[in-house]
């Protein structure tokens, strides 16, 4: 098997810098060719064997091969998506395989030991602050002096929450390089479950020697789901993700499982000791400040312990960042699986270009003779045409695109044509990364111009579609373990509002309930404090619920967090596609925040407190400009960003615009051009805006330095023109799709299709169903479509207001000569049954009998044309340039929509070059008939 020893310039010439070198991956790709190619052509042995001597097999194979391989340099991008994504899944495992160095390690480093340390040190405290609360409870002294002791916990607790803050902040710039918000509450967090555990300790004895142990068991049960419910409350809030706070703003799931692990471990490790299970020959004192120094000291230190490549063995590790461990390897082999998986679907998207390369150069291989005989053959490959499919990319149209786009950075691009040439399925190709340069990639839009619009709401929602395409794009490339946001933020939202009144509530209902059982009865151990204390304690718990309303973050605008990024630019893949969220947010949502509290907390002395305070935040709706600098700003930062990829092509971001040459009345389609007129001229350097536009508005363009000046003329930097398809386009559509089959069929479809892509399709996937001569299949074709065009007529008749008698006697005519007979549909055609000049009242009338005469006269042409005396002549005759060509009779079918008089006479043109009868148009003066020659 030949290997080219290097790949084409096409190819090799990648929008990488050039200090880089080529493309590695695209020359690897390329190397693949040949054997894809070899497994193609091993399923037309058999064809091989019988059309060539054996001796030159191995030569004809090797030819094919070649040819197909210099193919690739055009097929080759159709694979651009598969190659995009099987460059990321190489990279990612690639990162993943690399071997850490400690000297090299830089900011921010998920493994990093200081910040493992200050959030350790941030659980320790939030363990510690009821426990302390607990021992000072326990040391003799007046009421009074327990209650102001509580006092001092609270304030104590609120500044420890502001310190907490700032450590976990530091901690969160130290891993992920963000700032994490709500650090303070990992207190209550971890301070909730203690209390509980402290609690269930103390008062489990009393409780079930005072209620049996059947309903001690059901209310430690109740109390432990709502200690749960609340922690899980204040998690939810402290660290989720929502709309308005990212992933990226709080603690990596990981981390904060390695650091609970460690409290847990170092909390159960001094339980013992604490509870008097293991007895401490030390004052009380003494073992409790020792205690809480041991507690402090474990959490700090156990996160960087367990960082360490040392403490654990690689079989029992589930750092994934640890090279060799267990999770290292879970993870290794998942890239691996999605390695090979992207590797299949690049071959899988591959084969089929190369396929059709095959078929084609196989034909010219082979070389078939001519034949007016159609062989048996398959149609499998004629499926419907999908978008990028070559049958238009490959085609001259395709290719001159492919060109003009590679040579421009940006602005604004108009493509005009007819319909159904295939405008769409270019747009829809170069979306997709088709006509890039192999390997390449961009950010593209693609969206369909409404009917009726407004300009503000339109340009919203590109601005909303920009935003989603750049996610989507970052997301497949920026690293990031982040998590979507919670799939029910509206309950969870209502949640968060509604937890600092349940946790008051319960609280209060729990100690009063408490006290007032210790009370009626007065012979269990813990009356005693409670009977003393628990109006107090209620009182300070009251007091702090309120504090802690009142002192709980406010939701601002979600303009804030985006506000953030748009003076600098995005330093890196997984920054932008923040700010793309905080956009979209921001497009989304028209928001309206509240945010208040109001409170009263009573003591028994008959004192009490009120108080009251609101805020309210409503975004004002933007005004178009400012939509507009807002959207550029974005495209500014968004180019700056992903053109530091290597393999990202230029221009990198693209918005098409597909239907407005659907807009029938040109009026609308300027006034649509002159409102977005803002899009159409952003100047940023990178962008591309695609549209495509009408025929009206390619003329418009084309006359620019005449005094007449449209909007199409000032808006677009050039106007793209999609020509119908040649008969080399033809050619090269069917060969590529078609194996076996003869240039007289070739031309056939050609003709009966009118140069449109889909309708090519069509034509030949009718042509193969069944086997015959060339003047069998003809009639055959011609017969359907006869049958097609008297049942349109009937329809249009129907919908008309025409004169029942004259449009009677034209049906009736219609009928009686729609058969595939040359002669019968050239008489029809000679004699048309509504005769005269047109008048206004049968203006319509006449023009319908010219559309339909005429597309009589034009089958009938065909079937001449293709009859029994086809000949080699007639083929190279059809292949001449002028009146004679193929390419004249199928611009016929073109010219119908335009003008039935012109295309009528072009159909005599085409009679008189190949020496054939002409008719003259219904409704002119007598005069001698022409014959050609």
């Amino acid at each position: 098997m030949s290997v080219p020893s290097q790949i084409p310039a096409d190819v090799a010439e990648l929008t990488v810098p050039a200090d880089q070198g080529p493309d590695e991956l695209v020359e690897e790709l390329y190397a693949r060719i040949p054997m894809l190619a070899e497994q193609v052509l091993v399923r037309f042995e058999d064809r091989l064997d019988r059309s060539i001597h054996a001796a030159d097999r191995e030569t004809a194979r090797t030819k094919i091969k070649d040819r197909v391989t210099e193919d690739a340099a055009t097929f080759l991008s159709e694979t651009n998506e598969q190659i995009s994504r099987l460059r990321q899944a190489r990279r990612d495992l690639a990162a993943h395989e690399r071997r850490p160095e400690p000297s090299a390690r830089r900011l921010p480093d998920v493994r990093d030991k200081r910040a493992h340390a200050g959030l350790g040190l941030v659980f320790g405290i939030g363990v510690l602050v009821p426990l302390v609360f607990w021992q000072l409870l326990q040391v003799p002294m007046s009421t009074s002096g327990h209650v102001w002791t509580s006092v001092a916990i609270v304030v104590a607790g609120f500044f420890l929450m502001w310190l907490t803050s700032r450590v976990v902040v530091r901690a969160g710039r130290r891993l992920a390089g963000e700032t994490v918000t709500d650090g303070g509450g990992w207190l209550l967090v971890l301070g909730v479950p203690t209390t509980y555990a402290l609690s269930l300790w103390r008062l489990w004895r009393s409780s079930d020697e005072g209620m049996g142990p059947v309903l001690a068991v059901v209310v430690w049960v109740v109390v432990a789901l709502l200690a749960w419910f609340v922690t899980w409350i204040v998690y939810s809030i402290v660290n989720e993700p929502t709309q308005t706070k990212p992933r990226s703003k709080c603690l990596a799931p990981a981390v904060v499982r390695r650091e609970l692990l460690v409290t847990v471990v170092v909390a159960v490790l001094l339980a013992p000791a604490l509870t008097g299970v293991i007895p401490l020959p030390w004052p009380e004192w003494v073992v409790w400040l020792s205690l809480d120094a041991l507690l402090l000291a474990g959490t700090a230190l156990g996160g960087p312990l367990s960082l360490s490549t040392r403490l654990a063995p690689l079989t029992l590790s589930d750092d994934v960042a640890r090279y060799g461990s267990r999770a290292w390897e879970q993870r290794h082999d998942e890239l691996r699986r999605e390695q090979e998986a992207a590797d299949q679907a690049w071959s899988a998207a591959a084969a089929a270009p190369v396929e059709r390369s095959v078929r084609h150069h196989l034909n010219a291989v082979l070389e078939p003779p001519f034949s007016t005989v159609l062989p048996e053959l398959e149609r499998g490959s004629l499926g419907q045409m999908r978008a990028g499919d070559r049958v238009v990319t490959d085609t001259a149209a395709g290719i001159r695109l492919k060109s003009l786009l590679a040579g421009i950075s940006g602005g604004a691009v108009g493509m005009a044509g007819p319909r159904g040439v295939g405008k769409s399925t270019l747009l829809e190709a170069y979306q997709a990364g088709q006509l890039l340069k192999t390997g390449g990639v961009h950010v593209a839009l693609l969206e369909s111009v409404p009917v009726r619009y407004d300009v503000r709401e339109f340009t919203l929602y590109l601005y909303a579609r920009m935003c989603a395409a750049v996610i989507d794009f970052c997301a497949g490339r920026a690293p990031t373990g982040a998590k979507p946001p919670s799939a029910w933020p509206a309950r969870r939202a209502r949640l968060r509002r509604l937890w600092p009144f349940a946790a008051v509530v319960v609280a209060w209902l729990g100690l009063g309930f408490a006290g007032t059982f210790a009370l009626r009865d007065p012979k269990f151990d813990f009356r005693v404090w409670l009977t003393s204390m628990w109006w107090p304690v209620v009182s300070v718990v009251a007091v702090a619920g309120l504090a802690a309303m009142a002192a709980r973050r406010r939701p601002g605008s979600a303009a804030t967090p985006a506000a953030e990024h748009t003076g600098t630019a995005p330093g890196s893949l997984a920054e932008l596609r923040t700010i793309a969220t905080h956009r979209l947010a921001e497009i989304e949502f028209q928001q309206k925040h509240t945010a208040g509290w109001s409170g009263k907390a009573g003591l028994p002395i008959g004192v009490e407190a009120t108080t009251t305070r609101a805020r309210e935040t409503t975004r004002q709706p933007r005004t178009y400009p400012e939509i507009i600098r807002g959207f550029r700003d974005f495209l500014d930062l968004t180019i700056t960003c992903v053109a530091r990829e290597p393999e990202v092509s230029s221009p990198a971001v693209v918005i098409i615009l597909d239907e407005l040459d659907k807009i029938v009345a040109p009026d609308a389609a300027q006034d649509f051009v002159n409102e977005v007129k803002a899009l159409l001229t952003l100047d940023v350097p990178g962008f591309l805006l695609l549209v495509s536009v009408s025929e009206d508005a390619l003329a418009s363009f084309e006359r620019r330095g005449l005094p007449v000046r449209d909007a199409f003329d000032s808006a677009f930097d050039v106007i793209f023109r999609v020509e119908y398809l040649k008969l080399g386009d033809a050619r090269q559509v069917l060969t590529g799709r078609v194996l076996g089959l003869p240039e007289p069929f070739i031309c056939l479809c050609h003709c009966l299709a009118g140069g449109l892509p889909r309708e090519l399709i069509r034509v030949a996937r009718q042509l193969v169903g069944d086997s015959g001569s060339l003047d069998r299949v003809t009639r055959r074709l011609v017969e359907q479509d006869l049958l097609e065009k008297r049942g349109a007529l009937r329809t249009v008749v129907t919908r008309g207001a025409y004169d029942e008698v004259l449009v009677s006697d034209l049906v009736r005519h219609i009928d009686a000569h729609a058969v595939a007979e040359p002669a019968k549909l050239l008489h029809a055609a000679a004699h048309p049954p509504v005769a005269g000049g047109p008048t206004p009242e049968t203006a319509a009338l006449h023009r319908l009998q010219l559309e339909t005469l005429g597309y009589l006269y034009y089958l009938g042409t065909v079937l001449e044309v293709f009859g029994p005396s086809f000949t080699p002549r007639s083929l190279d005759l059809g292949r001449t340039e002028g009146d004679t060509s193929f390419d004249t009779l199928t611009s016929v079918r073109q010219l119908f929509p335009v003008n039935a008089r012109l295309a009528w006479l072009t159909i005599s043109a085409f009679r008189e070059a190949w020496r054939l009868e002409t008719v003259r148009p219904p409704g002119e003066d007598d005069r001698p008939q022409t014959t050609g020659g």
